[in-house]
């Protein structure tokens, strides 16, 4: 609930109040018929008790101003599917369900999680696996153990094995074509009884999913409702409603003429995402004087010749105006421009979905995936190496480390780690404790036994030996079982608390499990050649390791070093995180727990698409045509 009041809050969603919307029953050649939902939630086996009245049919789903919890109300399965055209605010719709459905929510009921679908592959992940991890990754409190009575590995698989996630997910759309249709056969097979749903999707991209030519057909086990164009009477109430004051209003006067006419600003100011952006660029926040801003009459211009010129010139103005009304920002509106276009090219053209994550960003650079494996390659083939010459000699260490250099780095997988959580010390099992005791005495004994070959002395030095190796190895197993929770799992995490929590991780594990392999490695290297050489020995191993952990288990040293690498290129900033977190406030981005995403799908593709140098020019002589 605060995440999502935080982001309606930015995105002035009531301010001065919500756009209304409304929705009518969608065509039913796309959905489960009703007498068929009713026999389901009536008569299907383990489904509860009917609870509340339902609509009598397809009919008894319209509905308007935000009343769509509602309408899920009504539908007899608790599925619903939301349709509309680009911009027609299903997003803006699914973030209102979201507050609605937890003001209403009695305890006991599932918790709305809103979700961006894009980034589920459903041939390789079924939903349940999926949802899990958007859990785990929005809020990692949620890693920490189930009670005791449940048989899943964490939180998060609990509350879903038990029902208790209502999945709200948005952008079935932003899935590729070819794997549309299966995931909706998924969806339906991953849902149990009683359990709801609640899908988002353009029409178009839903119809030809569910209703393919030349392959088979697939139905959604849901109702379905699609959002209409908007009233020209409530976008001219809207618009002046929002202005500051008569003359303000006035200024609108020759784009409220022609509004519900098929003019192209009459047509492009039908859905919410564009009546949004056009009063940010032309109706002035509190402070500012309307005569300094770009005049709306230029949306009235005879050379935008159709509704895609009038919505291009709004995408092409909203960046710059969303930077206008801070003089003193510490970014210039062209240089962040630049940067976004950067962003939304790499978002398109590498990553293929709108999932801006920060551990992902290393794919920008050309030929991570060959930097990586060399990296690879000579950190492993360094530590065997060590390891060989420690135990043989120089020559069979450099030959090893060579092999294993070159077999690593042609081997190793490349995938980017994902963050980790925040480390919770806890005391170490009995199972650990344990193993470690164990190899401790079994090196021990086998050391005294041989040591009475060679004398007292060697024997007492491999009982030393073997308590530190039982030491090393307890510690180094309670490292690797060790977790990590934030205090409240109610939390939902952000970009930079997850990069913090990430690099806090990381330092500690990989300084930890540095320090107790290099004290292994210096003791055994001290016994066989000295004091002075086992320090050394073990300081390089300590050094190593910690690299080696490092970039194991944690994703930030990726992250900062492509940040730096794309900085001194000036692709983008180097205060990165802060220059997306100020994006996120001004509405450029939104934010959907440890991810961002474009404010919508259609301003990112605008911006891959974009040349800025030409940019600017054009937006400079409009503006002058305007005045």
């Amino acid at each position: 609930g605060v995440q999502w009041e935080a982001e309606a809050a930015l995105r002035r969603l009531n301010d001065p109040y919500p756009l209304p919307v409304s929705w009518t029953a969608a065509d039913e050649s796309l959905t489960d018929p009703w007498d068929s939902m009713v026999k389901l939630a009536t008569e299907g086996a383990g489904w509860p008790a009917p609870q509340g009245t339902w609509g009598f049919g397809p009919g008894d789903l319209h509905g308007t101003r935000g009343g769509i919890a509602e309408v899920l109300a009504r539908v007899p399965t608790g599925r619903l599917v939301v349709l509309g055209e680009p911009g027609a605010g299903k997003t803006m719709l699914m973030v209102r369900l979201v507050l609605d459905l937890l003001v209403r929510r009695a305890a006991g009921d599932p918790v709305p999680f809103l979700a961006s679908i894009a980034s589920w592959n459903p041939e390789e992940q079924d939903l349940q696996a999926w949802l899990g991890s958007q859990l785990l990754l929005d809020h990692p409190a949620l890693a920490g153990p189930p009670p005791a009575d449940r048989a899943e590995s964490t939180q998060a698989g609990a509350l879903l094995a038990a029902g208790l996630i209502l999945p709200l997910l948005d952008g079935l759309d932003e899935i590729p074509e070819q794997v549309r249709g299966p995931a909706i056969s998924k969806i339906n097979d991953a849902l149990r009884p009683g359990e709801q749903v609640v899908i988002a999707c353009r029409t178009q991209q839903y119809q030809e999913a569910v209703r393919p030519r030349g392959r088979p057909e697939v139905t959604l086990r849901a109702a379905a409702v699609e959002l209409l164009s908007l009233d020209a009477g409530v976008v001219r109430r809207y618009l002046c409603d929002d202005a500051a004051g008569p003359a303000t209003r006035a200024r609108w006067k020759p784009v409220l003429a022609l509004l519900g006419t098929d003019a192209p600003v009459g047509q492009a100011l039908r859905t919410p995402l564009m009546v949004g952006l056009a009063r940010m660029i032309y109706n002035p926040r509190p402070g500012e004087l309307a005569e300094s801003l770009r005049d709306p009459r230029e949306l009235c211009q005879s050379d935008l010749a159709d509704r895609r010129a009038v919505e291009s010139l709004l995408f092409d103005a909203f960046v710059p105006a969303a930077y206008r009304h801070e003089t003193d920002s510490r970014w210039r509106p062209q240089d962040a421009e630049k940067w976004l276009v950067f962003l939304a090219r790499y978002l398109e053209r590498t990553i293929g979905r709108p999932d801006l994550a920060w551990w992902q960003l290393p794919l920008a650079i050309p030929g991570f995936a060959l930097i990586n494996r060399i990296f690879n390659g000579i950190v492993l083939g360094v530590t065997a190496g060590i390891l060989i010459l420690i135990l043989t000699g120089p020559v069979a260490g450099v030959v090893v480390g060579a092999i294993a250099g070159i077999t690593a780095g042609l081997t190793v997988p490349i995938d980017l780690p994902t963050p980790v959580r925040a480390v919770r010390w806890r005391r170490p099992e009995r199972r650990t404790v344990l193993i470690g005791a164990g190899t401790g005495s079994v090196v021990a004994v086998a050391g005294y036994a041989a040591g009475h070959l060679f004398g007292p002395k060697v024997a007492a030095g491999w009982v030393v030996l073997g308590a530190l190796v039982g030491l090393v190895v307890i510690g180094l197993a309670w490292l690797v079982g060790q977790g990590g929770d934030p205090l409240e799992p109610a939390n939902a995490t952000s970009p930079l608390a997850a990069l913090s929590a990430d690099r806090r991780t990381g330092i500690v594990i990989a300084t930890r499990v540095g320090a107790l392999t290099g004290t292994l490695f210096g003791v055994g290297a001290g016994g066989a050649a000295g004091l002075g050489d086992g320090f050394a020995v073990g300081f390089a191993v300590a050094i190593l390791f910690v690299v080696v952990n490092g970039f194991g288990t944690a994703a930030w040293p990726y992250y900062e070093i492509t940040r730096i690498s794309l900085g001194l290129r000036h692709r983008l900033p180097w205060s990165l995180m802060r220059f997306l977190e100020d994006a996120h406030r001004r509405g450029i981005l939104r934010q959907a727990g440890a991810i961002y995403q474009f404010r919508h799908i259609e301003l990112q593709r605008r911006l891959a698409t974009r040349d800025v140098g030409k940019r600017h020019v054009t937006s400079e002589a409009s503006a002058g045509t305007a005045e």
